[in-house]
């Protein structure tokens, strides 16, 4: 039988498989490979000398990797950090600055938001940190199906990079990709990255 690697599908069929498949590791596989996951992409922020970082904060209950550990290198090593803010009523975000001294809440959508935000233009954003559930060999990304992200990359400016995350290794091709979608510069894993 072929692996899910092999098969060409639906972006909703993918979404299922990926999320069962994140949800059924082992919590010291996903701590292994969360780690060296996180290595490789502060090794990837070294090589491309951002000012200004986009990162998302991880939704806990969905098994979203801790992103912390990206977030305090750049801290140390003055890259700016702004984090998302999303608007579910018009399926926008904007950027707000985020700082160890910045205050969060909770969002009734379990996402973790600064309480007062100061909003940061997209002209700011060298580097766009970006979660996933799953993407393809030509750097197409499935995520929980709003198209926040889609949206969000439409708005920067092309030299921009976009950073996918993932524990998995991709699927070959996602089959109903459409004009709205725009794919990642490159994909990190805890195993190697992909470039698009």
């Amino acid at each position: 039988m072929p692996s899910v690697s092999d098969i060409i599908l639906k972006k909703n069929i993918v979404r299922k498989i990926y999320l069962k498949k994140r949800y059924a590791l082992p919590s010291n596989e996903f701590e292994k490979d969360s780690s060296q996951l996180l290595q490789n992409t502060i090794n990837l922020v070294k090589k491309y000398k951002p000012k200004c970082i986009h990162c998302f904060l991880p939704i806990f209950a969905k098994e979203e990797i801790n992103t912390s550990i990206i977030i305090e290198y750049c801290w140390k090593n003055n890259i700016k950090v702004v984090v998302p803010v999303s608007n579910f009523e018009e399926g926008t975000m904007r950027n707000a600055a985020f700082s160890p001294e910045t205050k969060t809440k909770q969002t009734k959508n379990n996402i973790t938001e600064p309480i007062n935000p100061i909003w940061i233009e997209n002209d700011n954003i060298d580097l766009v940190i970006t979660p996933l559930l799953a993407f393809d060999l030509n750097g197409y990304r499935v995520g929980y199906g709003r198209g926040f992200y889609d949206r969000f990359f439409a708005s920067l400016h092309k030299d921009v990079k976009k950073i996918g995350i993932s524990l998995f290794m991709p699927c070959e091709i996602i089959e109903d990709i459409n004009e709205n979608d725009v794919p990642l510069t490159c994909c990190v894993t805890p195993i190697k990255k992909y470039s698009f």
